[in-house]
């Protein structure tokens, strides 16, 4: 069980780290338009350094996963903790989503009568497109 966990954390902190550098990656595969740009403004300036921070946050919590599971395989007792941990974890969230099933299902079934409403007054809006007559 402890492999699977392993994995489980992995594969959410790789999609984690990967977050940052496929937005560096998207935004540099495209030619922008420079007409009209200016010098970079401190918002901007900001931000990159906001991903920076944060990409240093996330290896950060990488490495400390990384022992957590390492402690894991070697102490039964933390283990045992974390497995605890999660299972509480589940049974909390089935809990919660039993406790608000009824609410969940009346948002659903609003938000589905707004669509269909949403919709046909879409299509009572829309001119009706004329016959295109041949000669």
């Amino acid at each position: 069980m402890s492999s699977r966990f392993a994995f489980a954390v992995g594969a959410l902190l790789a999609s984690l780290a990967a977050l940052p550098l496929s937005a560096q990656q998207s935004s540099s595969g495209k030619a922008r338009d420079t007409t009209t740009a200016t010098s970079p403004s401190a918002k901007g300036a900001s931000t990159d350094s906001a991903l920076v921070d944060l990409g240093r946050a996330i290896t950060d919590l990488a490495l400390s996963v990384q022992k957590i599971v390492d402690q894991a395989k070697n102490s039964p007792e933390v283990r045992r903790a974390a497995l605890q941990t999660a299972s509480t974890a589940v049974a909390v969230a089935q809990k919660t989503l039993e406790e608000n099933q009824s609410e969940i299902e009346r948002l659903l079934d609003e938000a589905s009568r707004r669509i269909a409403a949403m919709n046909e007054e879409a299509k009572r809006s829309t001119p009706k497109k004329s016959e295109p007559t041949t000669h």
